[in-house]
């Protein structure tokens, strides 16, 4: 897995959702890196990362991310996770792997529930337009604002350019993990720290919040939530000073 590190001081790992790469924190980095070593993957397949068979199952994919990671982080030193949407799921399964290693889990919106039917998620195919650029930036905006971001001022040329790399970029399909089902297992069997971040407009027909939030509530006890204001699915980016506000008090305790 290739890797942007930036700081210095104690470990964070952070795990970008489907379709993106680290650039997911692109607006994070920078502040966490004020007091910690961070490390922002691009998981297998994405980014510049070496892809994996396209017929990889999501088991098999969080297997090989497992082996990969102990490979990076050979030892026993303490790390602390960070993890959006399908790196959330990704997140959790390694904290469950890696037992006390991981001493705080900062979820951003996971995924990894079940795969259900909830309402139709309006997005648009970006294969229609692979070759006309400007009708696949187009595109891109059309889908960040049905799935990342909640206000059409969110979304800037340079985030259609984050958007438009990552598309381009992503070589598996994350929905085999995001709807795996294997967050809440995972969940219910680890011991660090958990704090659960979640836009207060991350809540749709297709994304039911409640129901989501309650279940992460159901398979970890007491829950660390807080809901980020102003902010979609992408909070990190849609209100990243409130997210790096939390981000630091959460991993500085």
């Amino acid at each position: 897995m290739a890797v942007h590190r930036s700081g210095s001081g104690p470990d964070i790992v952070l795990f970008h959702g489907g379709m993106g790469s680290w650039k997911h924190w692109i607006r994070n980095i920078e502040p966490l890196a004020t007091r910690f070593t961070v490390h922002a993957l691009d998981h297998p397949s994405y980014g510049d990362s070496a892809p994996v068979p396209r017929e990889t199952t999501g088991a098999a994919y969080l297997d090989l991310v497992h082996d990969l990671f102990i490979g990076m982080f050979p030892g026993d030193g303490p790390l602390r996770f960070a993890g959006f949407s399908f790196g959330g799921a990704i997140a959790a399964n390694l904290a469950r792997r890696l037992g006390p290693r991981v001493t705080h889990l900062c979820l951003v919106s996971p995924g990894g529930f079940p795969a259900r039917r909830f309402g139709e998620r309006p997005t648009r195919s970006y294969r229609h337009a692979w070759d006309d650029e400007k009708r696949f930036r187009e595109i891109c905006r059309h889908n960040l604002l049905v799935n990342m971001l909640s206000d059409p001022a969110s979304v800037s040329e340079e985030t259609i350019d984050i958007q438009a790399s990552c598309v381009r970029r992503a070589r598996f399909d994350s929905r085999k993990v995001s709807g795996g089902g294997t967050l809440l297992g995972d969940l219910a069997q680890l011991s660090c720290r958990i704090r659960l971040l979640w836009g207060e407009r991350d809540d749709s027909p297709f994304r039911p919040a409640d129901l989501l939030i309650g279940e992460i509530r159901t398979a970890v006890g007491t829950l660390d939530l807080r809901r980020i204001p102003r902010a979609g699915h992408w909070s990190a980016y849609e209100n990243a000073g409130e997210v790096n506000r939390l981000m630091l008090e959460f991993f500085s305790s």
